[in-house]
């Protein structure tokens, strides 16, 4: 019942009795007023004589009892009428108010304090039930943002400390390096072939250091970056994709068979995707799958439903038991990589970071004919 609704009935109710009151005090009052406040009685010479109010003379007054009476008669249903709305009122504040009242300036105080971690709960349909109800799901909605905030602010944590681990090292090669040319050329110790040599060195720990700071930099982009689905026809779409691959992939050595022939039917269709992200992805596991294939990778393509599947497959080694549990973690190394390899583990990472931008999913797994990654893109409606 409507809050509205709900005080017209309960004053209804209470007028009603109010009504009923009036009434049988009223009638009680004129009992009263017919058998002892019509008359007077007066003693005279020690007689009693019954004198009617009407035949008193005008210096005889009537006494005050029968005064309050008549009062009454008129008073009463005005207080009954008053008090009877002021107790519906009461009613109303302590069955429909009160305690939605509560329930959200209590909220309203632990959200003020940057407490989330509480339930609104207010079974009704009216108004304020709706309003608590309202108040709940924007109390989840704060909650969820804050975690996400939160994730987010753990993740950067994370991101830097790992950035700061890996720069340690190049950064104190560096510092070593430097200390020794200043050294030998002050003390002329250093042949021409060492000091060429050393600045070798330095130059590709330098390289290293920059592409370290364009990793950083491309994940910071990375996580403001948009999903901006456009409509595209997934024939043509597919085959940008194979032009690409064969552009990736040349002078390598390695062989690459894309696969979309068990869905022909579908590729007339036009979807809604960002193909930017979709490219994205797709480069950075074909350019990962020729680091380990031995003579051939197998991109795969279809579509689900409402997802469209990418699945890159190399007939490597497969991935090893540390990669398929923390291969798309930041800066995550297999055992192949060393401290003089240029790829510092970054790119599943942000593989994972653009499937999840476009509401999908990054996989990792092993197969009998080598290491299989399968990404998931949700294909937006028109």
């Amino acid at each position: 019942m409507s809050l509205k609704k709900a005080f017209f009935c309960l004053a209804m109710v209470f007028l009603f009795a109010a009504l009923i009151l009036s009434i049988l005090f009223i009638l009680a009052i004129g009992v009263i007023l017919r058998q002892y406040g019509t008359s007077l009685e007066m003693k005279i010479d020690s007689n009693s004589i019954i004198i009617p109010f009407s035949a008193l003379s005008s210096d005889i007054t009537v006494p005050l009892w029968h005064h309050v009476l008549v009062a009454l008669q008129i008073a009463l249903p005005v207080i009954f009428a008053t008090a009877s709305l002021f107790l519906a009122y009461s009613v109303f504040y302590r069955m429909k108010i009160k305690k939605p009242i509560a329930e959200l300036q209590a909220g309203a105080e632990r959200i003020m304090e940057n407490d989330l971690d509480f339930t609104v709960q207010y079974i009704s349909q009216d108004e304020l039930g709706r309003l608590c109800n309202s108040f709940e799901k924007m109390r989840l909605e704060l909650l969820k943002n804050n975690q996400e905030l939160w994730r987010q602010t753990e993740e950067r944590k994370r991101l830097n400390a790992a950035f700061s681990h890996d720069l340690r090292n190049p950064v104190t090669v560096l510092k070593g390096l430097s200390n020794i040319l200043k050294k030998g050329l002050s003390d002329g110790t250093l042949s021409p072939a060492k000091v060429k040599e050393y600045v070798g060195i330095m130059e590709k720990y330098t390289k290293r250091i920059e592409m370290y700071i364009e990793a950083m930099s491309s994940v910071q982009r990375l996580e403001e970056l948009q999903c901006l689905p456009e409509k595209i026809s997934l024939e043509s779409f597919i085959k940008e994709i194979g032009d690409s691959i064969n552009l990736l992939v040349m002078n390598t050595g390695i062989k690459v068979e894309v696969n979309a022939e068990e869905h022909l039917e579908k590729l007339k269709k036009n979807v809604w995707l960002d193909k930017a992200i979709i490219f994205n992805v797709m480069e950075n596991l074909v350019a990962n799958a020729v680091r380990f294939a031995k003579n051939k990778i197998q991109v795969n393509l279809r579509l689900d439903e409402e997802t469209l599947v990418l699945s890159v497959q190399d007939d490597g080694p497969g991935f090893s038991q540390t990669i398929l549990q923390k291969g798309t973690e930041p800066f995550f190394r297999g055992d192949e990589d060393n401290e003089q390899s240029i790829h510092f583990g970054m790119g599943l990472y942000i593989c994972r970071l653009l499937c999840e931008k476009h509401n999908g999913s990054l996989k990792l797994q092993n197969t009998p004919s080598g290491a299989l990654v399968i990404a998931k893109f949700k294909v937006y409606k028109t």
